[in-house]
């Protein structure tokens, strides 16, 4: 569920790989009606962009006879609770976006979602734009059911002038270490500054960045260990010694509020200047200019720096998938997903949202380092990380990342120790092969 950003509008004809798609209307007169449920609303990081996209798909040959019917849901958290509910029982929108939550297994084997395969196999143009890591996430048995929109990556933020504070020098890169990380903690609490941003609530997104990076971190089990898909055994010594040190950073170095605290409170945190570190992605680049959520010139105040050790967060992205069971709709659907994903339109994420492009020989736009040194340091850093891994809402069963967060107020009071969460999260993984 990763947590996110805002905005510019460009217009332009957007041809090219929707030449090779199919017809998708009956008629001029006939229009296509395809049900979609928008959490990409109000403030959300990519709600422009997302309204750029309807508009302008409405557009295209492929477009012109489709009309969307929308239902609004402005969290991420709220969409997913709602995806999961009508994959169980209730009827899936026409187009599924990707919520953040890998959901595609479970959709695909409700057999509520359409079989993509086919329709890559005869876009040969447009299934290029893919690696095969990429489409080999979002298949199951075989099928491809989702087209991924991004890759995710994640590091940290860090806030210059809180650094300067406490007499700390940021890393070119990284931390060396852990240790180092934490010793420019305890710097920050010595200086009366909160080192860190986290959080437990809604699927506890920053902590698991942490989690995640202090595992994949550890040597190349641990590594080995956070490159794998649905786990089921979190009693291993790399990632009980990760919930001791999360245990520990929530009862020294966050905030009290983030126990119990969702994304959005703690994101005002580093806003405010009130925590000086904070990981996430880069979706969350545009939200340090806009001034109803950052002071003004607070762009300016951010630094990056790799999780300690160069290592940083590196997955591909469950896909956006189809929900419509008529065959015209699932063409319409799927030409917006053509379209959604064409180069124009992948390097337009970039520059209004911050997504990365999941095609990797796009041309980045040559002005980027002027109009936005932010996003650029963001695409030179991801060659530095010399350790990649994944992180749990990728990676891990659903019912095991809602044990997750619900357990993770139990470990940060103490309540439970490190062992016990791990067994608990082992216990929910292994619900999953019963």
């Amino acid at each position: 569920m990763k947590k996110r950003w805002t905005k510019q509008i460009l217009a332009g004809a957007m041809a090219g790989l929707m030449a090779a798609s199919l017809p998708v209307y009956a008629g001029e007169d006939e229009k296509i009606v395809l049900n979609v449920i928008n959490y990409h609303v109000g403030t959300d990081y990519a709600a422009d962009y997302y309204a750029y996209l309807f508009e302008e798909f409405q557009k295209t040959e492929e477009g012109k006879n489709v009309e969307f019917q929308f239902e609004e849901i402005p969290t991420t958290d709220a969409y997913n609770q709602k995806i999961k509910l009508l994959i169980s029982s209730g009827d899936l929108p026409d187009i599924v976006f990707n919520g953040g939550n890998n959901i595609t297994e479970l959709a695909a084997k409700s057999g509520k979602v359409a079989d993509l395969t086919p329709y890559f196999e005869e876009d040969a143009e447009w299934k290029a734009l893919f690696d095969e890591t990429s489409l080999e996430f979002n298949t199951v048995d075989g099928k491809i059911y989702g087209v991924p929109v991004s890759k995710e990556i994640s590091y940290i933020y860090y806030n210059k002038e809180l650094f300067e504070q406490a007499g700390i020098e940021a890393p070119e890169v990284s931390y060396a270490s852990w240790d180092e990380f934490f010793e420019a903690c305890d710097k920050l609490k010595e200086a009366g500054i909160t080192p860190l941003g986290m959080d437990s609530a809604d699927s506890g997104w920053l902590t698991n960045l942490w989690m995640s990076a202090l595992i994949g971190t550890n040597g190349e089990a641990g590594n080995i260990w956070m490159n794998t898909m649905y786990p089921t055994d979190f009693n291993t010594p790399e990632v009980e010694a990760a919930a001791e040190t999360i245990q520990k950073m929530f009862q020294e170095y966050t905030t009290p509020d983030a126990v119990g605290g969702k994304y959005d409170p703690m994101a005002t945190h580093f806003f405010n200047g009130e925590v000086a570190m904070f990981p996430n992605g880069p979706w969350m680049i545009p939200d340090f200019s806009e001034t109803e959520k950052a002071p003004e010139g607070f762009y300016d105040n951010v630094g990056i720096m790799l999780m300690p050790g160069n290592g940083m967060e590196m997955v591909p992205t469950p896909g956006d998938m189809v929900g419509a069971k008529d065959e015209e709709k699932i063409k319409a659907a799927v030409a917006f997903l053509k379209f959604e994903t064409s180069p124009e339109n992948q390097i337009k994420a970039l520059e209004m949202t911050g997504l990365q492009p999941v095609s990797d020989n796009l041309e980045i736009p040559s002005g980027l380092t002027e109009s936005d040194p932010l996003m650029a340091q963001v695409l030179d850093i991801q060659g530095k990380a010399e350790i990649t891994y994944g992180q749990n809402q990728a990676y891990w069963y659903q019912n095991t990342i809602d044990t997750f967060s619900t357990q993770l107020p139990e470990l940060a009071y103490g309540n439970i120790t490190a062992q016990e969460f791990c067994q608990k999260l082992s216990e929910s993984a292994e619900k999953n092969a019963e």
